[in-house]
């Protein structure tokens, strides 16, 4: 069913592809949100479903204008038909801006950055959506956590085998000083329908900080570790890449490891926001918000220069050795390049990878989108591997946002790729009514 709908799409954006675009590709807009009852303005990606399902979150819009989930179904013309399955109001959490997770028996698991229940305080919630039990059925929303005195948490979740999920937060000024993240564990209960337990694992407010600080996104899990990255400390206070190993008996404490600390431009990047994405071989892959050895002239601001960058860190050939990393590709905002990703990248199946930029692109003439001296409204990229060991990787820009032809515009966002290679994803404003798109595009 899902192939025969995705080749009916790719038919339809075929015929549809503007004149000039620089690349041969096919895209298209699946929905345009209005901002009102359907959400608006998502800042999250999107998560597919095994019928050809795509499910994902709008940080405003509903009936309290608090965000929004939603169920996009496959059609054959757009836009694809929207169901809300839950609106959010301040007494359930409000403003959702990570990807959601499957859990178990096609549960939805996310998180939101604040909202108001538990305690009456609190910086944002972690929820569980379970689905109907029959079709058409409403979804069933259960609090699990509240993120109270910790920070806001961010970033897409990690689960792992038992259940546990992992949750970052960017930390919080409170009376004790200020804190500059954590990482919590939430661990469900023995029996269904009791509490979830959290429990503060990891606090990056350790003097002299060894781990950077403050997490703008969340972990991934390896079946043992958890690994991260911070947009400040480390060195010249461009960020690190962190590990963080779990305790050696129950009960005791985990152990977080800088990997790699970030250096800035010209030779490495600097202020990643984006979780990291596994692939072969245990290496790492993300992307950095600036530095790299891009155009400093086009990408230069207060916090650092260059237009960011994509890196790999590669693990040590025997336990306990260095990581070694290098920046596979940096971006240059200049000639239809993208410029400062703020999502995490996605591994094809012959080791391409796939991303967003925030901004740049081709269409720059007359374009919304600006920073710094970067025009354009972000693109989606892929990035080639090389044929030889130690070659360069190849960049090709897949498709450039305008912010000018209703298309959305500024990606902030990672992809998600289906089965036949479908990349799937959102943009967080432009489009027919200006709050934002999910996108489908097919290289």
């Amino acid at each position: 069913m899902t192939n025969d709908i995705e080749g009916q799409l790719l038919l339809l954006a075929l015929l549809m592809v503007p004149a000039g675009t620089a690349q041969t590709t096919t895209f298209e807009t699946l929905y345009n949100f209005k901002g009102k009852l359907d959400g608006g303005q998502p800042m999250a990606g999107v998560l597919l479903g095994t019928g050809g399902q795509v499910y994902g979150t709008t940080y405003f819009g509903g009936s309290s204008g608090d965000g929004t989930v939603f169920e996009l179904t496959p059609s054959t013309s757009t836009p694809w038909k929207i169901s809300v399955i839950h609106e959010f109001s301040a007494a359930d959490g409000a403003n959702c801006a990570g990807t959601l997770v499957f859990g178990k028996g096609g549960a939805l698991y996310g998180i939101t950055t604040g909202g108001t229940l538990g305690t009456g305080g609190g910086n944002g919630e972690l929820f569980e959506l379970a689905p109907p039990s029959t079709a058409g059925g409403a979804w069933t929303e259960t609090f699990l956590w509240n993120s109270v005195n910790l920070g806001t948490p961010n970033g897409t979740l990690a689960v792992d085998k038992d259940g546990a999920i992992y949750v970052t937060t960017q930390g919080i000024a409170n009376y004790n000083g200020a804190q500059y993240g954590t990482i919590d564990s939430v661990t469900p209960p023995a029996t269904p329908g009791e509490a979830w337990t959290g429990q503060l694992i990891y606090n990056f407010q350790v003097v002299p900080p060894t781990t950077g600080l403050i997490p703008f996104a969340g972990v991934i899990f390896d079946g043992k570790s958890l690994f991260g990255t911070t947009y400040y400390g480390g060195y010249c206070d461009c960020g690190d890449v962190y590990e963080l190993s779990p305790p050696s008996t129950p009960g005791g404490a985990w152990t977080g490891t800088a990997i790699h600390a970030f250096t800035g431009a010209p030779s490495d990047g600097g202020g990643s926001e984006a979780a990291l994405t596994a692939g072969a071989g245990g290496v790492l892959y993300g992307t950095t918000f600036y530095g790299g050895s891009g155009s400093s002239s086009e990408c230069s601001f207060s916090t650092g220069s260059g237009c960011g960058t994509v890196f790999q860190l590669t693990p040590p050939a025997v336990a306990g050795g260095t990581w070694t990393e290098s920046v596979i590709y940096s971006f240059t905002g200049i000639n239809g390049d993208g410029a400062y990703p703020v999502a995490s990248v996605v591994v094809g199946k012959n080791g391409e990878l796939y991303g967003t930029t925030q901004y740049g692109g081709s269409y720059t003439s007359g374009s919304p989108c600006e920073f710094s001296a970067v025009l354009g409204c972000g693109t989606v990229f892929e990035l080639t591997p090389p044929t030889t060991a130690g070659g360069a990787w190849t960049e090709t820009v897949l498709h450039s946002f305008s912010g000018l032809d209703g298309a959305g515009s500024m990606p902030v966002a990672g992809l998600a790729l289906s089965s036949t290679g479908a990349l799937y994803g959102t943009t967080s404003v432009g489009g027919t009514y200006g709050e934002g798109t999910v996108f489908v595009v097919k290289p």
